[in-house]
């Protein structure tokens, strides 16, 4: 095969990495079929991402190790445009890919993914709360939550208005009414706000 590497060789390349990084690592299937790559996941959500010959001219003969992000984590890395990449001689051996892998990748990728979950973590407790809370004011205003390029808001007819949460958490309304009605609003909100100072 003049030295080309089989499919089921990165497999099991992988696999053997994978028990030498040790409890809770296992490998898994590249992202192609028929392609020269495979994963090494961790037990704290890493992903290593293991391709023979990569895309740069440097990595060309050599065994190119990447810390991966999932797709729902990829938005939410500390530095978008980090790469964590190690590459290593294919013939070298599991165990001292695996040392490599533990020396000079994981002290850099994983502190990036643990950043990553705690703000996916914190984007999602916040989208549920905005969820229940865009519940809330579409009940008060008798309208309906709607959305529009991923940003959610209320719509109400009564006042022909719409509501809006910031990432702040605040909520801005947009009202559009009648002279009389905006005068009694203002009125309404003054009390609300309280007496200005000036």
């Amino acid at each position: 095969m003049n030295g080309e590497v089989r499919v089921d060789g990165i497999d099991q390349m992988a696999s053997a990495i994978a028990h030498e990084l040790g409890d809770g690592w296992a490998s898994a299937p590249g992202y192609h079929v028929n392609n020269h790559d495979a994963f090494v996941v961790g037990p704290a959500g890493e992903r290593l991402h293991l391709r023979l010959d990569g895309r740069h001219t440097s990595h060309k003969g050599r065994l190119v190790v990447r810390g991966a992000f999932d797709t729902g984590l990829m938005w939410f890395q500390p530095d978008p445009g980090a790469r964590y990449v190690i590459t290593v001689a294919p013939t070298s051996s599991a165990r001292r890919t695996a040392h490599e892998i533990t020396r000079r990748l994981l002290p850099d990728y994983r502190p990036a993914l643990r950043e990553a979950c705690r703000r996916h973590a914190a984007a999602k407790e916040l989208r549920e709360r905005r969820d229940k809370l865009m519940t809330q004011l579409a009940r008060l205003l008798g309208g309906e939550v709607a959305e529009y390029g991923g940003i959610p808001f209320v719509t109400f007819s009564g006042a022909s208005g719409i509501a809006r949460i910031h990432d702040d958490e605040t909520i801005e309304l947009s009202v559009r009414l009648p002279d009389a009605q905006a005068l009694l609003a203002a009125r309404q909100f003054g009390t609300l706000a309280g007496p200005t100072h000036g």
